[in-house]
């Protein structure tokens, strides 16, 4: 049995985050949290996802697993205002999931979970680490839209550096350490990345304040922050592209 209800601004952002990686996804409902793990058909990028079940108006449950395609609630969503309710209920056997928003009411076919695997995020260990706000962040895709598909983190002395390039333009991000809510790193390091696989979370991180950034010479770039008063936790991973990816 689930019974759950939960402001839209929620749902859109665990809806909207996941999207950026997968189509479908398994949610696991546990006592007092939900968790979920996705990774893409390549195996490039990751998504790790913890929610308090106070982010929740409802918390009515028996611990289960519920898988579906995300587009499915996901358009429903995108009907109502990020104050208005959505309620999801299933029972147990039924195959099928039912969602309210206001006066619309939807039914929606479920996907066996046993058919969704996604392992835990790997152990990561940067060496370089950046914080700083959602609207920088934002700020620095949107830049790096206008120079390529690929963009490049590098750090060094007392700058965070972001750049793209392509044959006619090269664009640069260029961050003081001063202007950064903290600054680590080891060792001059830089790493590229594929921009396709961050854009979406441009819909996320707006209001973020603390966004970390981690990577390191040709290593894996991990981003963690939360939203919703901090009910919601994600890490998200992203394998880098090295020369012989090309």
């Amino acid at each position: 049995m689930l019974n759950v209800t939960a402001r839209l601004e929620l749902m859109s952002k665990i809806l909207d985050t996941l999207k950026a990686v997968v189509e479908d996804a398994k949610f696991e409902f546990k006592e007092n949290s939900l968790h979920i793990r996705v990774v893409d058909p390549s195996h490039v990028a990751m998504i790790q996802m913890d929610i308090d079940s106070a982010a929740f108006d409802t918390w009515e449950l028996d611990e289960t697993e519920i898988a579906f395609e995300i587009d499915m609630v996901r358009d429903l969503v995108g009907l109502g205002s990020e104050d208005e309710m959505l309620n999801l209920r299933a029972d147990e056997g039924s195959g099928m999931l039912q969602a309210s928003l206001g006066n619309v009411e939807g039914e929606f076919r479920t996907i066996d979970p046993s058919t969704i695997t996604a392992r835990a995020l790997p152990p990561l260990d940067p060496k370089c680490k950046v914080h700083l706000s959602g609207p920088d962040f934002i700020r620095i895709l949107s830049a790096a839209a206008l120079g390529g598909d690929l963009v490049t983190f590098g750090i060094g002395e007392d700058h965070f550096k972001v750049s793209a390039n392509n044959t006619n333009n090269n664009i640069q991000v260029d961050f003081h350490k001063d202007n950064l809510q903290l600054f680590e790193f080891d060792k001059a390091s830089h790493s590229q990345y594929s921009l396709s696989y961050l854009q979406p979370l441009k819909k996320v991180v707006g209001r973020v304040e603390t966004l970390e950034i981690g990577f390191g010479e040709n290593y894996p770039l991990a981003l963690n922050f939360t939203f919703y008063d901090g009910a919601v936790e994600v890490q998200y991973f992203l394998a880098p592209r090295i020369e012989g990816d090309f």
